[in-house]
């Protein structure tokens, strides 16, 4: 289930039994495959844009494909040619009906963005995914898309599978004001989404910074819209527009994907790595100025406009305290950020991280559980997390990762450091994200076996 079979190199019958060792060191230079944000966004948008989008460089995974399938069963037409992909787009609200049900994988991205987008159409649509994303709740979403006119058909814990209707079935979409209380890109996102097919215009009011890779793809393709900061808040305005205009997109390499290569660097010795082609987005490379806090010795280098190189080298990690105001910018890269707390000197809290419960698995929960069965010492109170780091992770250990990307990955970083190897039970949803992570590590040095059984 990929865009490009061929791009994909890993043995997939044995990535549940593949391992990583403790490793001697990482060295080389990588790049890190696409910005999942990006790529299915820039596919989404190619959808209701007017005429083709060209889309460079996409990010081959699970998750994408998925999405790639959606946009097609709503009317897009797409060309894939090597690394290319071209879209002619059907242009706003004009989604059509698809033949059956909408299949997303465990793309949450991708169905949240969707269901705003279907919102604002006349087509009827069901969308379902796998366990995981069907596990994962959509009322956030589904209120704000009710109150603009969509009919949304779904169970009382507002779950997948979910049946919507769009507004303009019934002969058109309202705008809203909306407070989006709990941070969320994709939230806002699917609002936008609706709103372009609004009579009027809407507001979407940010007490708490969020991606903003959706107002800025759709104001380069001449969408109206306005950002307004008025003290501690942020206000979005969207005006209804009819028309979406095509523009080609290259896809820069993933921040989050790098943070995994860049963690795994700084706590093995005599380690140096260079990541190349990475997105150039301060509130992305977040995560890195918190690991230069920490002590890690990482130098970004911009390369153009949007992209930069980050070099990374072996260092002593020291404790960090991260308050609950930077929960929205660092919520997926809590999970590898604990990590690199578990290999640094004394305790580090991490704060506000309550959100991490509703991801693709209870996040909270899993690396807390993980940690300890890792032999690292860590506690929770409330919506907290704190660490004690250790110069020696016990490991010697099988962990679940309950269908989790980020978590599979994490605890595959640290089984690089551990005394005895770390097994991850469901390395294969690795694939929806980054489906060379194990091809990346080994290429850069990092020892990995397959074990029987």
């Amino acid at each position: 289930m990929y865009i490009n079979k061929s791009k994909i190199i890993l043995n997939i019958k044995k990535l549940d039994k593949t391992y990583f060792s403790k490793s001697k060191n990482l060295t080389g230079s990588i790049i890190v495959p696409g910005d999942k944000s990006i790529s299915q966004r820039a596919l989404i948008i190619g959808l209701i844009s007017t005429g083709k989008t060209v889309i460079e460089d996409i990010l081959d995974s699970e998750d994408v494909y998925h999405t790639l399938k959606a946009i097609e069963s709503l009317g897009a037409l797409v060309n894939k040619k090597k690394d290319l992909i071209e879209i002619n787009g059907i242009g706003v609200g004009n989604l059509k009906t698809p033949e059956k049900p909408i299949y997303m994988g465990n793309s949450g991205t991708g169905t949240r963005l969707l269901l705003g987008l279907v919102a604002g159409s006349n087509a009827l649509v069901t969308f379902y995914g796998d366990q995981s994303l069907s596990n994962r709740p959509m009322e956030r979403v589904i209120s704000p898309l009710e109150d603009m006119g969509a009919t949304i058909i779904c169970s009382k814990d507002k779950k997948l599978p979910i049946t919507i209707k769009g507004a303009r079935a019934k002969g058109f979409i309202m705008p809203i004001n909306f407070n989006l209380l709990i941070p969320s890109a994709q939230v806002k996102s699917a609002i936008i989404f609706a709103a372009l097919s609004g009579r009027g215009t809407s507001s979407i009011t940010e007490y708490k910074k969020t991606r903003n890779y959706t107002e800025a793809m759709l104001k380069s393709r001449g969408v109206a819209i306005k950002i307004k900061k008025i003290k501690n808040k942020s206000i979005t305005l969207i005006d209804g527009t009819s028309l979406v205009k095509a523009k080609s997109i290259k896809i820069p390499g993933d921040p989050s994907s790098a943070a995994f290569l860049a963690v795994a660097a700084i706590i093995t010795k005599n380690s140096s790595i260079c990541i190349e082609n990475i997105l150039h987005d301060k509130f992305r490379l977040n995560i890195f100025s918190v690991l230069k806090k920490m002590g890690a010795k990482i130098k970004i280098i911009k390369t153009n406009e949007d992209k930069c190189k980050i070099i990374v080298k072996s260092s002593n990690l020291k404790n960090i305290y991260l308050s609950d105001n930077k929960s929205s910018a660092l919520i997926d890269e809590y999970p590898i950020l604990s990590i690199a707390a578990a290999c640094a000197r004394g305790y580090s809290k991490m704060e506000g991280l309550g959100e991490l419960r509703f991801k693709e698995s209870n996040r909270f929960d899993a690396i807390i559980d993980g940690l300890n069965k890792s032999g690292v010492e860590v506690k929770s109170v409330k919506d907290k997390i704190i660490i004690k780091g250790s110069k020696k992770i016990k490991g010697g250990c099988i962990i679940d990762a309950n269908n989790d990307h980020r978590i599979a990955m994490c605890f595959n970083i640290l089984s690089l450091v551990s005394e005895e190897p770390i097994l991850i039970k469901g390395n294969k949803t690795i694939m929806t994200s980054y489906p060379n992570f194990f091809n990346s590590l080994i290429s850069l040095g990092a020892n990995s076996s397959v074990y029987d059984g």
